[in-house]
C-alpha cells in the first residue's frame, strides 16, 4: 500500500565493488527516478570489514589479513562514490547510522550463540542466527546445523555484522518510510537483515538477481517480492498461458544461445566442463555400459545450497506435494535397489561438481564421505561419474536414454535435447516447472514411470516443453540490460582448480582493487535503459506484483505450432551437422536426432 501519490523506493546496496550487481541495480534505480519515483540508496562505508560478499567475489577469504580486506573496502568505496556522483538519486552510508546500542546488541547475540544453539538464536523475534549463516555455510559447504569448532569464530563474525546491520536498518527505514525496499539477493546475510527490518515495519521487500541465461546472466535482471522465488512463477497465470503457446524464431535463437554457452562451459555458473566431442562408444566403454543397455543418468544436486536456503527461510515448498524420498541419499539407495532388480539397465550416478573443489569453490563437501560409503555396495550396472573423470555432461548426454533427476537443473537442460526426464514427487522440487518431467507419485509409480520413459524414448515434445520454459525464463522473468551492460563469460578463464585458476583470480583481484575504473566510467557514460523496461519495474511496484512475469506490459509472442516444430527441429539438426558432425553412432543422441529428421 502506497503512503502517498509518489512511490518511494529504498535500495540497500552495500556491495558496490561487485559491478555486475551494483551497476544494473543503479540503472533500475535511475529508471525509476525517470518514471517519477522517489528513490534513495543506502551503501556501505566499510563496516562489513570482517568479511562480506564483495570480498568473496574478489577471492578474499575470512582468514585473510585485515589489510587485504580493507583493500577490497577501498575499492568498493571508489565504485560507491563513482555511482553516487553520477546517478540522479541520493546516497547514504549506513555506517553513519550505527549507534552504540546496535553494537551492544550484536555483542550480546555473539555471547549468546553456541555451536549447538546458534540456529535457534532469535534477535528482536527475528531468526538472525540463521540468517547470518548463509554465505558462511556456502563457503564451507556445510550441511545441517553443525559448525566445526575451528570455524565457529567465522560464523560469529557474520552474526556480529548481521545484527548490527539489522538494528541500524530499523532506524534508517523508520526515517525514510519507503513503500518498498530493494536488495540484490536477499539471502546475503546483510541484505537479509535489512529485509527483515523492513518486514518488521510492514514494508514489502524485493530482491534482484541476475537472469538465468548462462551467457547473458550479467546483462539481465530478475526481481521477486519478499521471500518469493522462481518456484512461485510456476503457478502464475502468465506461465500457465505461455506454456500452451508456440514460440518463434527469436525465442528459439535466445534459448539456443543459452545452450551454446553451456556447451562452451566458460561461465562460472556452469559447473560442467565444455563439450569435447567424445566418442559415444568410448564413453560407454569407460562407464562399463554393455552394448544395447539403456543408460539412465542420475545427476545429483548440491545439498549445502539447499541447506543454506532452508535455514534462511528461503526454500520454496510445492503446495500439497508429498516427497517420495526424504533426501538424496534415500533416493540414491532406492535407485541402487532398482538397478539390482533390472540388470539390463545401466545407471550412471553423476556427483555434483560443487561437492568437490571446482572453478568456483575450492572446498570438499562433508557429505561426500557419507555418499561414497553408500555407493560402495552398488551393483555392477551402476557406475560413478566423478568430476575427476573430466567428462562433460554435454558429452555424456550423447549416451543417455533417460535422466533420473531429484531436483537438478540438468533435467530441464537435457530435456531440451529431447531426452525424457523422470523425477520422484518432491516437496523441494523448485528448479523448473514439474510438467517438463514424468513424476512418480510413490516408489512403485516412480519405477513404472522410469520404465515408461525408457520405452517411449527420445521425443521432440520434450524439447518443445523445455524450450518454452527457457524462453519464458529469459523473456518474461528477466529484463534485458544489454544496451548498457555487455558482460559475457570470458572463454580464456581457466575452468579447473589449480595454479592457472589461482593465477587468474589473483590477476582479477589486482585489476578490480587497483584498476583505474575505466570500464566503469565508460559504462556510466554510455548507459541506456529502455523506457519500456523502466515501466516494467514501475508496474511491479505500483501494483505490488510478486515478480516481473506478472506484469501485463510484456509484448506477445506470435508463432504457429508448425513454425515452432520446424525451428526446434532445425536447431537440433544444426547441432548434428556442425558441433556433433563427427558423432556417427546410431544409438547416440545425435543418431536419434538424425533418425527423427530423416523420418519427417
Amino acid at each position: 500500500m502506497l503512503t502517498s501519490d509518489i512511490v518511494k523506493v529504498l535500495f540497500f546496496s552495500p556491495f558496490s565493488n561487485i559491478w555486475a550487481h551494483s551497476f544494473p541495480e543503479a540503472l533500475i534505480a535511475e529508471g525509476l527516478v525517470k518514471q517519477g519515483v522517489d528513490v534513495s540508496v543506502i551503501r556501505c562505508g566499510g563496516m562489513l570489514d570482517l568479511h562480506c560478499v564483495a570480498m568473496s567475489a574478489s577471492g578474499v577469504g575470512p582468514r585473510d589479513s585485515m589489510a587485504t580486506k580493507k583493500q577490497v573496502c577501498r575499492a568498493c568505496i571508489k565504485r560507491r562514490d563513482l555511482l553516487g556522483s553520477t546517478m540522479p538519486f541520493p546516497t547514504e552510508v549506513m555506517d553513519d547510522h550505527v549507534e552504540a546500542s546496535d553494537r551492544a546488541a550484536a555483542a550480546a547475540a555473539v555471547a549468546a550463540a553456541t555451536t549447538s544453539t546458534w540456529s535457534e538464536l532469535m534477535v528482536d523475534d527475528v531468526p538472525l542466527g540463521r540468517y547470518a549463516a548463509y554465505e558462511f555455510l556456502l563457503n564451507h559447504k556445510l550441511v545441517g546445523t553443525h559448525i566445526p569448532d575451528d570455524l565457529f569464530d567465522l560464523y560469529l563474525d557474520q552474526l556480529r555484522m548481521t545484527v548490527t546491520v539489522y538494528f541500524a536498518s530499523k532506524r534508517m527505514i523508520a526515517a525514510h518510510r519507503p513503500d518498498h525496499v530493494v536488495v540484490f539477493n536477499r539471502l546475503y546475510s546483510a541484505n537479509h537483515a535489512f529485509c527483515a527490518a523492513a518486514e518488521k515495519a510492514g514494508i514489502p521487500t524485493y530482491t534482484l538477481q541476475g537472469g538465468g541465461h548462462v551467457s547473458r546472466r550479467a546483462e539481465t535482471m530478475t526481481m521477486y517480492r519478499d521471500a518469493k522465488s522462481l518456484a512461485d512463477v510456476f503457478q502464475t497465470a502468465a506461465w500457465q498461458d505461455y506454456r500452451t503457446r508456440p514460440i518463434g524464431a527469436a525465442e528459439v535463437a535466445l534459448v539456443g544461445e543459452h545452450f551454446s554457452g553451456l556447451l562452451e562451459g566458460s561461465s562460472a555458473f556452469a559447473y560442467s566442463s565444455a563439450f569435447e566431442a567424445s566418442d559415444p562408444a568410448e564413453l560407454r566403454k569407460k562407464f562399463g555400459v554393455p552394448e544395447g543397455a539403456p543408460v539412465l543418468l542420475v545427476p545429483m544436486s548440491s545439498e549445502d545450497e539447499i541447506n543454506a536456503a532452508r535455514l534462511a527461510d528461503a526454500l520454496p515448498q510445492s503446495s500439497g506435494q508429498v516427497s517420495v524420498f526424504p533426501g538424496q541419499l534415500e533416493w540414491i539407495s532406492f535407485l541402487l535397489g532398482y538397478a539390482r532388480e533390472r540388470p539390463d539397465r545401466h545407471l550412471i550416478i553423476r556427483l555434483h561438481p560443487r561437492m568437490f573443489p571446482n572453478k568456483r569453490e575450492n572446498v570438499l563437501s562433508p557429505i561426500v564421505e557419507q555418499l561414497m560409503a553408500l555407493l560402495e555396495a552398488r551393483p555392477a550396472n551402476v557406475s560413478l561419474n566423478l568430476p575427476s573423470d573430466e567428462v562433460s555432461l554435454y558429452d555424456l548426454m550423447q549416451i543417455v536414454d533417460v535422466v533420473l533427476s531429484f531436483r537438478s537443473s540438468v533435467g530441464a537442460e537435457l530435456a531440451a535435447f529431447g531426452i525424457p526426464v523422470v523425477v520422484p514427487a518432491n516437496a523441494d522440487f523448485f528448479t523448473y516447472p514439474e510438467e517438463i518431467n514424468l513424476v512418480g507419485a510413490d516408489e512403485a509409480d516412480y519405477a513404472d514411470k522410469i520404465d515408461s520413459a525408457i520405452a517411449a524414448g527420445w521425443s521432440l515434445e520434450n524439447t518443445r516443453r523445455s524450450f518454452r520454459w527457457f524462453s519464458f525464463l529469459f523473456t518474461r522473468i528477466a529484463v534485458d540490460f544489454s544496451d548498457s551492460v555487455q558482460e559475457r563469460p570470458i572463454t580464456i578463464r581457466p575452468k579447473k582448480p589449480g595454479f592457472r585458476l589461482w593465477l587468474w583470480r589473483k590477476a582479477v583481484y589486482v585489476f578490480i582493487q587497483f584498476g583505474p575504473l575505466i570500464r566503469e566510467r565508460l559504462a556510466l557514460r554510455n548507459r541506456a535503459f529502455a523506457v519500456s523496461s523502466q515501466q516494467l519495474f514501475l508496474d511491479v511496484f505500483e501494483n505490488d506484483r510478486n515478480n516481473l512475469a506478472e506484469s501485463a506490459l510484456w509484448p506477445p509472442v506470435i508463432s504457429a505450432p508448425t513454425e515452432e516444430t520446424a525451428l526446434l527441429a532445425g536447431y537440433l539438426d544444426g547441432l548434428a551437422s556442425t558441433l556433433w558432425e563427427k558423432i556417427d553412432t546410431p544409438d547416440s543422441l545425435t543418431g536419434k536426432i538424425r533418425a527423427f529428421s530423416a523420418s519427417r
